[in-house]
């Protein structure tokens, strides 16, 4: 499977619990290089969230109108940038889509913030 920065997919990530072995289906957005996606194991992704009351935040980008079916969603969604992990490439389970370059842009500018990169 070929995967890019920017992509939208569906994948297993942990959730909180003692020794982390519960799994959750939820759409992520990779965020890690293409160099990286390419030549290791391991992406890594912001959580998307349906529950978009916190959309205006700088740490969210929130996925609407045009840009929700090129991401392959169903619904309005927020890319949590402040909520980041590294998943295993075998922990995902398909592509759903890419969101647009203006998307990408923005959605590094919601890193630098989550990030305090500047």
């Amino acid at each position: 499977m070929k995967l890019n920065r920017g992509n939208i997919i569906l994948c297993k990530v942990p959730m909180p619990s003692e020794k982390l072995r519960e799994f959750k289906l939820r759409p992520g957005l990779i965020v890690s290089k293409d160099l990286n996606n390419k030549r290791l194991d391991d992406v890594i992704i912001a959580i998307c969230t349906s529950n978009v009351s916190r959309s205006q935040e700088p740490t969210q980008y929130l996925i609407e109108r045009d840009e929700i079916t090129q991401a392959g969603i169903k619904v309005a969604s927020v890319v949590k940038c402040e909520s980041l992990l590294t998943i295993n490439k075998s922990m995902i389970i398909k592509v759903l889509g890419m969101l647009s370059e203006n998307g990408v842009r923005k959605v590094n500018e919601c890193l630098k913030d989550a990030l305090e990169l500047g």
